[in-house]
């Protein structure tokens, strides 16, 4: 179990170009709201990381790779609903990111100096959400297992383009770390 007071809430990707491509808009807000409301009642602080949404690498058959992978995602994501748009402009309102930490891969341990500033915090669980969880959540969450922090997957705050991907997603992680629904967290207090 966690204690909100080692707890800090890693939010990956938050940005519109990212969250226009997933399939589950409302859900996502939704725990959105209610990491919020936990983060003000016990003080829980936020890290945001970034990364671009088309990276290129130095290795041309992995860049083709990836495109070919990004391609068929898309093509697998939900259609676009007349509701988009009042989702969108819900997203941008739940949270301004603050001091944003450049990631250059999935991995948000790759090449940043994320791993200090959670030490700065002194916490030692993290609470991993954001986008996309089929790549950077699956990839993130292992890392932080591997560094031996204790790591929780936000299931409702987190998403990817298509609810194949992500309940598949979920379903590998949950082999490793523990995978929570924001409804669940008031068990954990």
């Amino acid at each position: 179990m966690f204690n909100p007071d080692d707890s800090i809430i890693i939010m990956i990707n938050y940005d519109e170009r990212f969250f226009k491509n997933i399939f589950s808009k409302m859900e996502f807000i939704m725990g959105i709201d209610y990491l919020n409301h936990y983060s003000e009642k016990f003080h829980v602080p936020f890290l945001f990381t970034q990364r671009d949404l088309n990276y290129k690498t130095g290795n041309e058959e992995l860049n083709n790779f990836r495109n070919s992978m990004s391609k068929r995602r898309l093509d697998g994501r939900a259609p676009e609903s007349h509701m988009d748009s009042k989702f969108i402009n819900e997203f941008n309102k739940k949270i301004i990111p603050e001091n944003v930490i450049k990631t250059y891969k999935e991995d948000i341990f790759y090449h940043t100096h994320i791993e200090d500033k959670i030490k700065k915090y002194k916490r030692n669980t993290l609470l991993i959400c954001g986008f996309f969880t089929d790549t950077d959540i699956v990839v993130s969450s292992f890392e932080s297992y591997v560094r031996e922090f204790n790591t929780y997957v936000v299931s409702d705050a987190s998403s990817t383009y298509s609810e194949r991907l992500y309940f598949q997603s979920l379903e590998m992680i949950g082999q490793i770390l523990p995978v929570i629904d924001t409804r669940d967290m008031e068990k954990y207090f």
